[in-house]
Protein backbone atom coordinates (compact mmCIF):
# COMPACT_ATOMS: atom_id res chain seq x y z
CA UNK A 1 0.00 0.00 0.00
CA UNK A 2 1.15 3.72 -0.31
CA UNK A 3 0.10 7.01 -0.09
CA UNK A 4 0.78 10.24 -1.68
CA UNK A 5 2.81 11.01 1.72
CA UNK A 6 6.12 10.60 2.14
CA UNK A 7 7.36 7.65 4.74
CA UNK A 8 10.64 8.14 6.25
CA UNK A 9 11.63 10.11 3.62
CA UNK A 10 14.63 12.27 4.15
CA UNK A 11 16.21 15.46 2.83
CA UNK A 12 19.29 15.96 0.44
CA UNK A 13 21.64 16.11 3.76
CA UNK A 14 19.84 13.98 5.78
CA UNK A 15 21.42 10.82 7.14
CA UNK A 16 18.56 8.83 5.63
CA UNK A 17 19.81 9.69 2.23
CA UNK A 18 22.98 8.49 3.13
CA UNK A 19 22.11 4.40 1.72
CA UNK A 20 21.10 5.81 -1.51
CA UNK A 21 24.76 6.98 -1.92
CA UNK A 22 25.81 3.73 -1.14
CA UNK A 23 23.81 2.42 -3.65
CA UNK A 24 25.93 1.66 -6.81
CA UNK A 25 23.45 2.16 -9.65
CA UNK A 26 22.21 5.05 -8.44
CA UNK A 27 25.45 6.94 -7.60
CA UNK A 28 26.15 5.62 -11.25
CA UNK A 29 22.99 7.01 -12.90
CA UNK A 30 23.26 10.17 -10.27
CA UNK A 31 26.70 10.77 -11.59
CA UNK A 32 26.13 10.41 -15.43
CA UNK A 33 22.76 12.52 -15.41
CA UNK A 34 24.78 14.91 -13.55
CA UNK A 35 27.28 15.30 -16.16
CA UNK A 36 24.70 14.94 -18.77
CA UNK A 37 22.53 18.11 -17.19
CA UNK A 38 25.86 20.06 -17.03
CA UNK A 39 26.44 19.71 -20.45
CA UNK A 40 22.93 19.89 -21.95
CA UNK A 41 22.42 23.23 -20.04
CA UNK A 42 25.57 24.90 -21.15
CA UNK A 43 25.42 23.88 -24.75
CA UNK A 44 21.68 24.57 -25.57
CA UNK A 45 22.43 27.98 -23.70
CA UNK A 46 25.51 28.45 -26.11
CA UNK A 47 23.16 27.40 -29.22
CA UNK A 48 20.45 30.08 -28.26
CA UNK A 49 23.47 32.98 -27.31
CA UNK A 50 24.55 31.74 -31.25
CA UNK A 51 21.22 32.15 -32.91
CA UNK A 52 20.56 35.37 -31.50
CA UNK A 53 23.79 36.46 -32.91
CA UNK A 54 23.49 35.33 -36.18
CA UNK A 55 19.67 36.53 -36.58
CA UNK A 56 19.23 39.55 -34.49
CA UNK A 57 15.72 37.46 -33.72
CA UNK A 58 14.02 36.37 -30.54
CA UNK A 59 11.83 34.51 -32.55
CA UNK A 60 14.80 33.13 -33.92
CA UNK A 61 15.34 31.25 -30.92
CA UNK A 62 11.77 30.36 -30.24
CA UNK A 63 12.40 28.15 -33.39
CA UNK A 64 15.56 26.70 -31.36
CA UNK A 65 13.79 25.85 -28.34
CA UNK A 66 10.50 24.15 -30.64
CA UNK A 67 13.10 22.08 -32.24
CA UNK A 68 14.46 21.07 -28.74
CA UNK A 69 10.82 20.51 -27.93
CA UNK A 70 9.34 18.84 -30.85
CA UNK A 71 11.42 15.22 -30.86
CA UNK A 72 9.29 13.76 -27.86
CA UNK A 73 5.73 15.12 -29.86
CA UNK A 74 6.92 13.24 -32.63
CA UNK A 75 8.23 9.80 -31.55
CA UNK A 76 7.34 9.84 -27.72
CA UNK A 77 4.25 7.46 -28.25
CA UNK A 78 6.87 4.92 -30.09
CA UNK A 79 9.73 5.60 -27.38
CA UNK A 80 7.61 4.68 -24.56
CA UNK A 81 6.73 1.42 -26.00
CA UNK A 82 10.49 0.52 -26.84
CA UNK A 83 11.00 1.15 -23.52
CA UNK A 84 9.07 -0.77 -21.92
CA UNK A 85 10.33 -3.73 -24.20
CA UNK A 86 14.02 -3.30 -24.10
CA UNK A 87 17.32 -2.93 -21.58
CA UNK A 88 16.89 0.25 -19.94
CA UNK A 89 20.43 0.57 -19.43
CA UNK A 90 21.54 0.02 -23.13
CA UNK A 91 18.85 2.56 -23.99
CA UNK A 92 20.61 5.02 -21.95
CA UNK A 93 23.81 3.98 -23.32
CA UNK A 94 23.17 4.07 -26.76
CA UNK A 95 20.96 7.53 -26.36
CA UNK A 96 23.99 9.22 -25.18
CA UNK A 97 26.39 7.76 -27.31
CA UNK A 98 24.44 9.16 -30.30
CA UNK A 99 23.77 12.71 -28.63
CA UNK A 100 27.91 12.87 -27.99
CA UNK A 101 28.33 12.22 -31.41
CA UNK A 102 25.21 14.95 -33.02
CA UNK A 103 27.33 17.46 -30.50
CA UNK A 104 30.68 17.21 -32.48
CA UNK A 105 28.84 17.32 -35.82
CA UNK A 106 28.09 21.16 -34.36
CA UNK A 107 31.37 22.01 -35.79
CA UNK A 108 30.36 21.79 -38.95
CA UNK A 109 26.89 22.41 -38.95
CA UNK A 110 27.27 26.29 -37.45
CA UNK A 111 29.36 26.93 -40.40
CA UNK A 112 26.52 25.97 -42.77
CA UNK A 113 23.37 27.48 -41.60
CA UNK A 114 21.08 28.24 -38.59
CA UNK A 115 18.92 25.40 -40.26
CA UNK A 116 21.52 23.20 -39.70
CA UNK A 117 22.09 23.97 -36.34
CA UNK A 118 18.46 23.70 -35.43
CA UNK A 119 18.22 20.30 -37.51
CA UNK A 120 21.43 19.14 -34.89
CA UNK A 121 19.25 20.18 -32.01
CA UNK A 122 16.20 18.76 -33.14
CA UNK A 123 18.81 15.07 -33.32
CA UNK A 124 20.05 15.33 -29.82
CA UNK A 125 16.38 16.08 -28.33
CA UNK A 126 15.19 12.78 -30.23
CA UNK A 127 18.05 11.05 -28.84
CA UNK A 128 17.03 12.82 -24.78
CA UNK A 129 13.66 10.98 -25.85
CA UNK A 130 14.93 7.74 -24.70
CA UNK A 131 17.51 8.22 -22.41
CA UNK A 132 15.23 10.68 -19.96
CA UNK A 133 12.59 8.75 -19.49
CA UNK A 134 14.75 5.71 -19.60
CA UNK A 135 16.52 7.02 -16.33
CA UNK A 136 13.18 8.10 -14.72
CA UNK A 137 11.64 4.40 -15.34
CA UNK A 138 14.97 2.59 -14.00
CA UNK A 139 14.87 4.67 -10.92
CA UNK A 140 12.61 2.87 -8.81
CA UNK A 141 14.38 -0.66 -9.94
CA UNK A 142 17.39 -0.36 -7.55
CA UNK A 143 15.27 2.30 -5.05
CA UNK A 144 12.75 0.81 -2.69
CA UNK A 145 9.52 2.61 -2.00
CA UNK A 146 10.21 4.71 1.10
CA UNK A 147 13.36 5.95 -0.24
CA UNK A 148 11.77 7.38 -3.82
CA UNK A 149 10.49 10.99 -2.17
CA UNK A 150 14.91 11.27 -0.91
CA UNK A 151 15.76 9.75 -4.02
CA UNK A 152 14.34 11.86 -6.53
CA UNK A 153 14.77 14.90 -4.43
CA UNK A 154 18.05 14.31 -4.97
CA UNK A 155 18.05 14.05 -8.69
CA UNK A 156 16.26 17.33 -8.87
CA UNK A 157 18.63 18.98 -6.49
CA UNK A 158 21.26 17.39 -8.95
CA UNK A 159 18.89 18.38 -11.73
CA UNK A 160 19.17 22.43 -10.57
CA UNK A 161 22.33 22.87 -9.41
CA UNK A 162 23.69 21.36 -12.06
CA UNK A 163 22.26 23.10 -14.71
CA UNK A 164 22.73 26.17 -12.78
CA UNK A 165 26.48 25.16 -12.89
CA UNK A 166 26.12 24.67 -16.68
CA UNK A 167 24.67 27.94 -17.09
CA UNK A 168 26.55 30.26 -14.80
CA UNK A 169 29.90 28.67 -15.12
CA UNK A 170 30.32 26.21 -17.64
CA UNK A 171 28.19 28.42 -20.23
CA UNK A 172 30.08 32.14 -19.55
CA UNK A 173 33.93 30.16 -20.10
CA UNK A 174 32.22 28.56 -23.49
CA UNK A 175 31.05 31.94 -24.68
CA UNK A 176 33.52 33.99 -23.53
CA UNK A 177 37.45 31.99 -23.42
CA UNK A 178 37.28 28.62 -25.55
CA UNK A 179 34.44 29.85 -28.12
CA UNK A 180 32.16 27.79 -30.12
CA UNK A 181 34.51 24.73 -31.71
CA UNK A 182 36.13 24.16 -28.49
CA UNK A 183 32.68 24.08 -26.73
CA UNK A 184 31.39 21.34 -28.96
CA UNK A 185 34.41 19.38 -28.57
CA UNK A 186 34.58 19.48 -24.64
CA UNK A 187 30.71 18.82 -24.56
CA UNK A 188 30.82 15.27 -26.97
CA UNK A 189 33.76 14.33 -24.33
CA UNK A 190 31.51 15.35 -21.43
CA UNK A 191 28.96 12.96 -23.09
CA UNK A 192 31.17 9.99 -23.95
CA UNK A 193 32.48 10.29 -20.10
CA UNK A 194 28.68 9.71 -18.78
CA UNK A 195 27.73 6.90 -21.29
CA UNK A 196 30.56 5.26 -19.45
CA UNK A 197 29.63 5.90 -16.13
CA UNK A 198 26.23 4.13 -17.15
CA UNK A 199 27.77 0.93 -18.60
CA UNK A 200 28.27 0.49 -14.46
CA UNK A 201 24.67 0.26 -14.28
CA UNK A 202 22.81 -3.51 -13.55
CA UNK A 203 20.95 -4.68 -16.77
CA UNK A 204 17.53 -3.80 -16.68
CA UNK A 205 15.36 -5.80 -19.17
CA UNK A 206 11.70 -5.46 -19.31
CA UNK A 207 9.27 -6.27 -17.10
CA UNK A 208 7.74 -7.81 -20.77
CA UNK A 209 10.09 -10.72 -21.70
CA UNK A 210 7.17 -11.39 -24.57
CA UNK A 211 9.59 -11.04 -28.04
CA UNK A 212 8.36 -8.32 -29.82
CA UNK A 213 10.34 -7.93 -33.60
CA UNK A 214 8.63 -4.22 -34.25
CA UNK A 215 11.84 -3.62 -36.92
CA UNK A 216 12.63 -6.42 -39.11
CA UNK A 217 9.74 -5.06 -42.16
CA UNK A 218 7.37 -2.34 -42.64
CA UNK A 219 4.67 -4.78 -41.53
CA UNK A 220 5.91 -4.94 -38.09
CA UNK A 221 6.45 -1.49 -38.23
CA UNK A 222 3.10 -0.51 -38.78
CA UNK A 223 2.02 -3.58 -36.01
CA UNK A 224 4.18 -1.29 -33.55
CA UNK A 225 2.30 1.36 -34.01
CA UNK A 226 -0.80 -0.28 -34.00
CA UNK A 227 0.29 -1.43 -30.71
CA UNK A 228 1.32 1.81 -29.65
CA UNK A 229 -1.98 3.20 -29.52
CA UNK A 230 -3.40 0.08 -27.50
CA UNK A 231 -0.55 1.11 -25.28
CA UNK A 232 -1.42 5.00 -25.08
CA UNK A 233 -4.90 3.84 -24.65
CA UNK A 234 -4.04 1.38 -22.00
CA UNK A 235 -1.70 4.84 -19.89
CA UNK A 236 -4.55 7.17 -20.89
CA UNK A 237 -7.00 4.33 -18.92
CA UNK A 238 -4.43 4.52 -15.99
CA UNK A 239 -5.23 8.24 -15.97
CA UNK A 240 -8.62 8.90 -16.32
CA UNK A 241 -8.98 6.33 -13.47
CA UNK A 242 -6.88 7.96 -11.20
CA UNK A 243 -7.03 11.84 -10.86
CA UNK A 244 -3.67 12.26 -8.95
CA UNK A 245 -1.90 10.47 -11.42
CA UNK A 246 -3.75 12.61 -13.86
CA UNK A 247 -2.78 15.38 -11.18
CA UNK A 248 1.37 14.62 -11.54
CA UNK A 249 0.97 14.55 -15.07
CA UNK A 250 -0.56 18.08 -15.19
CA UNK A 251 2.33 19.54 -12.56
CA UNK A 252 5.27 18.09 -14.64
CA UNK A 253 4.14 18.97 -18.02
CA UNK A 254 3.52 22.66 -16.34
CA UNK A 255 7.47 22.73 -15.07
CA UNK A 256 8.54 21.65 -18.46
CA UNK A 257 6.52 24.58 -20.24
CA UNK A 258 7.87 26.44 -17.50
CA UNK A 259 11.72 26.02 -18.37
CA UNK A 260 10.76 26.31 -22.19
CA UNK A 261 9.16 29.79 -21.44
CA UNK A 262 11.91 30.69 -19.43
CA UNK A 263 14.35 30.01 -22.36
CA UNK A 264 13.07 32.44 -24.03
CA UNK A 265 11.38 34.99 -22.25
CA UNK A 266 14.36 35.62 -19.92
CA UNK A 267 17.13 36.78 -22.15
CA UNK A 268 14.54 39.16 -23.48
CA UNK A 269 13.44 40.48 -20.26
CA UNK A 270 17.18 41.07 -18.96
CA UNK A 271 17.90 42.87 -22.30
CA UNK A 272 14.54 44.74 -22.70
CA UNK A 273 14.07 45.19 -19.15
CA UNK A 274 16.55 45.72 -17.56
CA UNK A 275 19.27 46.78 -20.57
CA UNK A 276 21.59 44.09 -20.20
CA UNK A 277 23.22 41.86 -22.69
CA UNK A 278 21.12 38.57 -23.50
CA UNK A 279 24.28 36.17 -22.67
CA UNK A 280 23.76 38.59 -18.88
CA UNK A 281 20.66 35.87 -17.94
CA UNK A 282 22.51 33.63 -16.08
CA UNK A 283 23.84 36.20 -13.78
CA UNK A 284 20.53 38.18 -13.40
CA UNK A 285 18.57 34.74 -12.43
CA UNK A 286 20.99 32.69 -10.31
CA UNK A 287 18.87 33.05 -7.15
CA UNK A 288 16.44 30.89 -9.30
CA UNK A 289 18.85 28.03 -8.97
CA UNK A 290 20.07 28.70 -5.56
CA UNK A 291 16.35 28.76 -4.57
CA UNK A 292 15.41 25.51 -6.01
CA UNK A 293 18.70 24.03 -4.68
CA UNK A 294 17.48 25.05 -0.61
CA UNK A 295 13.88 23.77 -1.43
CA UNK A 296 14.99 20.37 -2.63
CA UNK A 297 17.13 20.01 1.00
CA UNK A 298 13.56 20.54 2.51
CA UNK A 299 11.56 18.97 0.10
CA UNK A 300 11.11 15.55 1.61
CA UNK A 301 10.63 16.90 5.40
CA UNK A 302 7.97 19.30 3.93
CA UNK A 303 6.42 15.73 2.35
CA UNK A 304 6.29 13.70 5.54
CA UNK A 305 3.73 16.81 6.76
CA UNK A 306 1.56 17.77 3.84
CA UNK A 307 0.41 16.16 0.84
CA UNK A 308 2.65 15.87 -2.29
CA UNK A 309 0.48 16.83 -4.92
CA UNK A 310 -0.53 19.77 -2.17
CA UNK A 311 2.60 21.29 -2.32
CA UNK A 312 2.98 20.64 -5.98
CA UNK A 313 0.00 23.24 -6.34
CA UNK A 314 0.58 25.47 -4.20
CA UNK A 315 4.22 25.65 -6.01
CA UNK A 316 2.27 26.35 -9.01
CA UNK A 317 0.50 29.25 -7.56
CA UNK A 318 3.77 30.88 -6.22
CA UNK A 319 4.90 30.61 -10.05
CA UNK A 320 1.82 32.34 -11.35
CA UNK A 321 2.23 35.33 -8.85
CA UNK A 322 5.92 36.06 -9.86
CA UNK A 323 5.84 35.68 -13.26
CA UNK A 324 3.04 37.83 -13.70
CA UNK A 325 4.75 40.28 -11.34
CA UNK A 326 7.92 40.23 -14.12
CA UNK A 327 5.53 41.63 -16.30
CA UNK A 328 4.78 44.41 -13.71
CA UNK A 329 8.30 45.17 -13.64
CA UNK A 330 8.33 46.12 -17.17
CA UNK A 331 5.04 48.24 -16.88
CA UNK A 332 7.29 50.01 -14.09
CA UNK A 333 9.74 50.36 -16.55
CA UNK A 334 7.92 52.21 -18.98
CA UNK A 335 6.65 54.79 -16.26
CA UNK A 336 10.39 55.88 -15.28
CA UNK A 337 11.64 53.68 -12.83
CA UNK A 338 15.71 52.93 -12.82
CA UNK A 339 17.28 50.08 -13.81
CA UNK A 340 19.03 49.70 -10.41
CA UNK A 341 15.72 48.96 -9.01
CA UNK A 342 14.53 46.82 -11.67
CA UNK A 343 17.69 44.81 -11.73
CA UNK A 344 17.61 44.43 -7.62
CA UNK A 345 14.01 43.69 -7.76
CA UNK A 346 14.48 40.98 -9.83
CA UNK A 347 17.25 39.49 -8.06
CA UNK A 348 14.73 38.84 -5.40
CA UNK A 349 12.27 37.79 -6.95
CA UNK A 350 14.23 35.04 -8.79
CA UNK A 351 14.79 33.34 -5.28
CA UNK A 352 11.47 32.14 -4.40
CA UNK A 353 10.82 31.52 -8.06
CA UNK A 354 13.48 28.52 -7.41
CA UNK A 355 12.01 27.57 -4.44
CA UNK A 356 8.87 27.83 -6.26
CA UNK A 357 9.56 25.49 -8.92
CA UNK A 358 11.49 23.02 -6.75
CA UNK A 359 8.46 22.45 -4.68
CA UNK A 360 6.36 21.65 -8.11
CA UNK A 361 8.74 19.02 -10.11
CA UNK A 362 10.41 16.87 -7.35
CA UNK A 363 7.15 15.82 -5.35
CA UNK A 364 4.83 15.68 -9.00
CA UNK A 365 7.56 12.95 -10.30
CA UNK A 366 7.53 10.95 -7.03
CA UNK A 367 3.46 10.58 -7.30
CA UNK A 368 3.78 9.40 -10.73
CA UNK A 369 6.23 6.92 -10.00
CA UNK A 370 4.63 5.41 -6.91
CA UNK A 371 1.16 5.57 -8.46
CA UNK A 372 2.22 3.48 -11.75
CA UNK A 373 2.68 0.05 -12.19
CA UNK A 374 6.08 -0.93 -12.72
CA UNK A 375 5.73 -1.85 -16.83
CA UNK A 376 3.88 1.01 -18.01
CA UNK A 377 6.47 3.87 -16.44
CA UNK A 378 8.20 3.88 -19.57
CA UNK A 379 5.03 4.72 -21.23
CA UNK A 380 3.87 6.82 -19.15
CA UNK A 381 7.24 9.13 -18.83
CA UNK A 382 7.32 8.87 -22.35
CA UNK A 383 3.06 10.27 -22.62
CA UNK A 384 4.49 12.84 -20.14
CA UNK A 385 7.42 14.30 -21.93
CA UNK A 386 5.33 14.22 -25.18
CA UNK A 387 2.80 16.27 -23.80
CA UNK A 388 4.58 18.48 -21.95
CA UNK A 389 6.71 19.28 -25.54
CA UNK A 390 3.39 19.63 -27.51
CA UNK A 391 1.96 21.75 -25.04
CA UNK A 392 5.28 24.04 -24.64
CA UNK A 393 5.75 24.16 -28.52
CA UNK A 394 2.20 25.74 -28.78
CA UNK A 395 2.81 28.07 -25.66
CA UNK A 396 6.28 29.32 -26.94
CA UNK A 397 4.49 29.73 -30.36
CA UNK A 398 1.96 31.80 -28.91
CA UNK A 399 3.74 33.59 -25.84
CA UNK A 400 7.14 34.10 -28.40
CA UNK A 401 4.74 35.38 -31.01
CA UNK A 402 3.24 37.69 -28.79
CA UNK A 403 6.50 38.77 -26.88
CA UNK A 404 8.45 39.91 -30.19
CA UNK A 405 5.81 41.45 -31.58
CA UNK A 406 4.10 43.19 -28.99
CA UNK A 407 6.78 43.14 -26.34
CA UNK A 408 7.71 41.02 -23.25
CA UNK A 409 5.57 42.68 -20.93
CA UNK A 410 3.01 41.25 -23.06
CA UNK A 411 4.41 37.38 -23.04
CA UNK A 412 4.92 37.36 -19.37
CA UNK A 413 0.96 38.63 -18.51
CA UNK A 414 0.36 35.67 -20.73
CA UNK A 415 2.21 33.24 -19.66
CA UNK A 416 0.71 34.37 -16.22
CA UNK A 417 -2.53 33.76 -17.32
CA UNK A 418 -1.82 30.63 -18.33
CA UNK A 419 -0.25 29.47 -15.54
CA UNK A 420 -3.06 30.74 -13.48
CA UNK A 421 -5.81 28.61 -15.28
CA UNK A 422 -3.02 25.21 -15.04
CA UNK A 423 -2.93 25.99 -10.83
CA UNK A 424 -6.74 26.12 -10.39
CA UNK A 425 -6.97 22.84 -12.76
CA UNK A 426 -4.21 21.51 -10.39
CA UNK A 427 -6.31 22.34 -7.18
CA UNK A 428 -9.49 20.89 -8.55
CA UNK A 429 -7.75 17.52 -9.19
CA UNK A 430 -6.06 17.29 -6.14
CA UNK A 431 -9.25 18.11 -4.06
CA UNK A 432 -10.20 16.26 -0.65
CA UNK A 433 -10.73 12.35 -1.42
CA UNK A 434 -9.08 8.63 -1.58
CA UNK A 435 -5.77 8.97 -2.39
CA UNK A 436 -4.98 5.04 -3.03
CA UNK A 437 -3.98 3.91 -6.29
CA UNK A 438 -6.55 2.70 -7.90
CA UNK A 439 -7.24 -1.35 -7.30
CA UNK A 440 -6.10 -3.81 -9.22
CA UNK A 441 -2.81 -2.27 -10.76
CA UNK A 442 0.48 -4.59 -10.34
CA UNK A 443 3.20 -3.16 -8.05
CA UNK A 444 6.96 -3.75 -7.90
Amino acid sequence: MTSDRGVDQGSVGDPVVAPLFRNRPFVALWSATAIQLTVNSAIQFVLLIWVLEQTGSPFASTLLVICLAAPPVVSGAVAGVLLDRLDKRRVMIVAVIVRAGLTALLLVADNVSVGAVYAVAFGTALAGQFAVPAGAAALPRFVARPQLLSANSAFQFTTTSTQLIGLVALAPIMLKVIGYDASYIVSAVALVLSALLLAFLPSLPPFDRTPHRVSEDVGQIRAAFATTLHDIRSAGDLVWRDRLTALALVQLISGVMMLFMFAVLVPQFVHDVLGRAEEDAVFVFWPTGFGALLALVFVPRIGRRIRMNTMASFGLGVITVIVTMFGVLDFLRSTGSTQDWLLAATLIMAFPLGLAYAMVNAPAQTLLQERSPPEMRGRLFSAQMMLANAVSMLALLLVGGVSDAAGVRQGLFLLGGGLFVIALGSLWLGRGGPTQPPPGLPRD
